[in-house]
């Protein structure tokens, strides 16, 4: 009966040892590949469709001036800017004013999260190095690699003639492409169309 316990103890050492269950998290300034590019700019495209019609429509056809804010001016925050303002003239019928000045009213995008991230939770052999190949190696016994566009704002809206000020509730889009990792196999949950 002891041989038996220690065995199965011998068991359990070695299989914590070369097993390891993890968790991490990844997040990019730059937008390096099409996959990342893509999450990203979906989106945002997916965050301006989901604006609530019912901010908008009372002021179609008003002069507006957009402006988007986040921690710093970035190409996405560019991008963002421009997919606004873009379904804002095209939607709306909105004549978009390059001056507060000029304006009838005022919006305010304010982003709290523009980029991709990417997790990754499950089981792997911890990191090792292969003779003769670059970087370190790990085998996912069993995972799930998630990756992620995320993008939330939040808006104001100012009339410029009556100084009135309204905030509108925060919205969030995250797009998705996650896979079941195995030792020899990955296996798609979720892609970009």
């Amino acid at each position: 009966m002891q041989k038996n316990h220690f065995l199965v103890l011998l068991g359990l050492i070695v299989i914590t040892t070369f097993t390891q269950s993890c968790s991490t998290r990844g997040v990019h300034d730059e937008y390096f590949g099409a996959t990342e590019q893509r999450l990203l700019t979906h989106s945002i495209d997916q965050l301006v469709s989901m604006l609530p019609e019912n901010d908008f429509k009372p002021v179609k056809g008003q002069r507006v001036f957009v402006e988007c804010h986040f921690i710093e001016n970035n190409h996405p925050l560019q991008y963002a800017a421009a997919r606004i303002k873009l379904e804002m003239t095209q939607k709306y019928s909105l004549s978009i004013v390059d001056s507060i000045e000029k304006a009838d009213v005022i919006f305010d995008f304010f982003f709290t999260a523009i980029g991709t991230d990417r997790d990754d939770i499950g089981f792997s052999t911890p990191e090792f190095v292969i003779p003769g190949m670059a970087g370190v190696v790990k085998i996912d016994l069993i995972s799930l690699d998630m990756y992620h566009g995320v993008s939330e704002l939040y808006y104001f809206m100012t009339d410029s003639k009556t100084g009135e000020i309204s905030k509108r509730d925060r919205i969030r889009s995250i797009i998705r492409t996650d896979k079941l990792a195995l030792p020899i196999i990955s296996i798609p949950i979720n892609t970009l169309d």
